[in-house]
């Protein structure tokens, strides 16, 4: 019997010009997704095109890893971290002669850790487990649930918050916390976007269970996540958030289990200092002090109550403070609470031909705001509005900034209003006004740049200009390995974009690479997206560096001609594998399949044409399941190259 569905994506021609397509080494799952600092744990990192990698390399020097197996999907690690490691996300790359991978994510945490032990889908068969604690878990086949127990004391506070899309996991998962008669206490899907997080206080002594639950028709084995069941609070942001150096403050406190009034206040730099005052569970009162030589800029602090709660970020600022009941005067800041239903506005007098800049700090330190602003005329007239500003490194942004140049002198409105019809009193803000201050930020257009022997290659780089800047940029790279040549090169006066020729050495061996960096007097960034499942589930961290690397040019590269394929038990299968050959390779490629489900096999000729085809034939015994990882490989000329990974069904 002979059945197959497929989920068809075009073929090449065989007579398609374009060259074969460079496939750069993919990090797409980290299992565990962290560790307390100064432990050594193994670690399981899925992805593609991952044979030969040789090393793997953390932006902080405080971790390392050591690879102790590598497969074209899979790498196995030791990763390592001192004991003074900071306690916050942690990146890391691969590199191999195909190039740098992109940048997968490891946490290191404050609480005990552990690895989830299955079965554990059941009531029955929950695992037990102690408070507080890291759970690294994952769904990682279809109908999977995970059910942890634990015990609670009557009047505990626990917070219970699952990290998965801002671990760069695509799992959209759905928590459930429930007593032991199967009753529902709580129940969150997307608190942090995709991310459930709730806490609760018990009213009773006893046993209860959380329930992990994907919300996908499918699981994948990538859908990796971390529990944390914790007694630390967790902190979302603080009114005022801004702080003057040299100055005393009494600010709100906002999160969830801040119930400890003896919590520990620490804070990132010294000459911060401050201890709570009252603690009401969703917001606390602290008083908080800035002394006089504290460096501007934004800062965090966190609490100490049974273990470490998050970090939340405030603004250290001079700017003088706007006195209530006059106009605004540039420089001027003021703080407040956004709210829907009452925007606020402030007069202010400005000069024909003057520029003024409004900025609003909100959203981007952890406000629930979402801020327009508006500036009016005289007779109430919108002379110019935004509601999205640019800010490098934010992405979704909620935070209005306004440039605006005035035609006439006269006085004027500024409009603040949040756009969130709720009511509640976690949405302060910080306005600054301000004259422009022209400057810019560059960009990478990769951190990924891979070269071929002896042939010049650019690399892109782009400007964001700030306040009318418009002056030519020079560039230059740093780092670069030697023998490398770097073209002089700038950014033009009034372009946005610019670009770089860099070419390796004739005879560099595929695999030499450098760190390096961008420079036009600050490194040009990239907003690198950790694997996930898109859209605002993304995460994404901001590099200041990139991998330069000789690369191997391909012969060849595969593409699939399905996505998805479904077999019978007893019943086979082709798949057609478009292959684009370079113009110098002629040779045959032979096809192989990995990761099958058991029960499944494969076939392929050889072929030395455009177009080669597997066989999958699935035995009468074969195990019913998806496959999601399976990867289609071709063997030619020396090299080994991989298509985009194909999920196999078998019902």
């Amino acid at each position: 019997m002979i059945a197959a569905i497929l989920a068809a994506v075009p073929l090449l021609a065989d007579d398609d010009p374009r060259k074969p397509v460079h496939r750069l080494p993919t990090l797409s799952a980290v299992f565990p997704q962290g560790a307390r600092p100064g432990e050594t744990v193994r670690v399981e990192v899925l992805g593609e095109h991952l044979d030969r990698v040789s090393s793997l390399h953390f932006t902080h020097p405080a971790l390392s890893a050591r690879i102790l197996k590598v497969d074209p999907t899979r790498l196995e690690l030791e990763i390592s971290s001192r004991s003074d490691a900071p306690l916050e996300p942690h990146y890391f790359r691969a590199i191999s002669p195909r190039g740098a991978s992109n940048i997968a994510l490891f946490r290191l945490g404050d609480q005990p850790h552990r690895n989830e032990t299955e079965p554990n889908s059941t009531l029955d068969d929950a695992e037990r487990v102690p408070v507080p604690v890291t759970i690294n878990a994952r769904l990682d086949r279809d109908n999977d649930f995970d059910l942890f127990r634990f015990h609670a004391a009557k009047g505990e506070t626990l917070v219970f918050d699952l990290r998965s899309a801002r671990n760069g996991s695509g799992l959209d998962a759905s928590m459930i916390l429930a007593d032991t008669a199967n009753r529902k206490l709580e129940h969150d899907e997307d608190t942090f976007v995709w991310d459930p997080f709730f806490t609760h206080t018990f009213a009773a002594e006893g046993d209860y269970i959380a329930i992990v639950q994907p919300t996908h028709a499918r699981n994948d084995p990538g859908f990796n996540y971390q529990l944390d069941i914790r007694r630390a609070p967790h902190l979302r942001t603080m009114h005022p958030l801004s702080l003057r150096p040299g100055s005393g403050q009494e600010v709100t406190l906002f999160g969830s289990g801040l119930v400890d009034r003896g919590a520990k206040i620490r804070f990132d730099a010294p000459g911060l200092t401050g201890e709570i005052v009252q603690a009401r569970g969703e917001t606390a009162v602290a008083r908080i002090r800035a002394a006089a030589d504290v460096a501007p800029g934004d800062h965090t602090l966190w609490l100490e109550s049974g273990g470490r709660s998050n970090p939340a970020k405030f603004v250290v600022d001079a700017t003088p403070p706007h006195e209530g009941g006059g106009p605004l005067k540039a420089p001027a800041s003021t703080t407040g609470i956004a709210k829907y239903r009452q925007p606020e506005r402030w007069k202010f007098h400005a000069a024909a031909g003057q520029t003024l800049a409004f900025e609003v700090r909100a959203a981007r330190y952890g406000s629930a705001a979402d801020s327009v602003l508006r500036i009016l005329d005289a007779k109430g007239k919108a002379a110019a509005n935004n509601d999205d500003g640019a800010f490098p490194g934010v992405n979704f942004n909620k935070d209005a900034r306004l440039v605006h140049r005035f035609q006439e002198a006269g006085e004027y409105t500024l409009e603040l209003r949040n756009l969130f019809q709720v009511t509640g009193e976690d949405f302060p803000y910080q306005l600054t006004m301000s004259d422009p201050e022209p400057g810019f930020d560059l960009q990478l257009s990769t951190d990924q740049p891979f070269f071929y022997p002896g042939e010049p290659k650019a690399w892109k780089i782009a400007a964001t200009r700030k306040d009318s800047h418009d002056a030519a940029i020079p560039l230059i790279v740093e780092g670069l390995p030697e023998g490398f040549v770097a073209k002089a090169a700038a950014i033009a006066a009034g372009s946005r974009e610019g670009e770089i020729e860099v070419t390796a050495p004739a005879g560099a061996a595929p695999g030499t690479f450098a760190r390096v960096r961008v420079m036009a007097g600050k490194p040009a960034v990239r907003q690198a997206r950790i694997s996930s499942g898109g859209g605002e589930g993304a995460t994404f961290a901001t590099v200041d560096h990139a991998f330069a690397v000789v690369a191997e040019k391909p012969k060849f590269s595969l593409e699939c001609a399905a996505t998805s394929v479904n077999l019978v038990r007893g019943g086979s299968v082709e798949l057609k594998v478009a292959i684009r050959r370079d113009a110098g390779f002629d040779g045959p490629v032979t096809l192989r399949a990995l990761n099958l489900p058991d029960g499944v096999t494969s076939e392929a000729e050889p072929s030395a044409s455009g177009e080669g085809v597997v066989r999958f034939r699935a035995a009468a015994s074969a195990s019913l399941g998806r496959a999601a990882r399976v990867a289609v490989m071709g063997d030619g000329g020396g090299q080994t190259q991989e298509a985009p990974k194909v999920s196999i069904l078998v019902d």
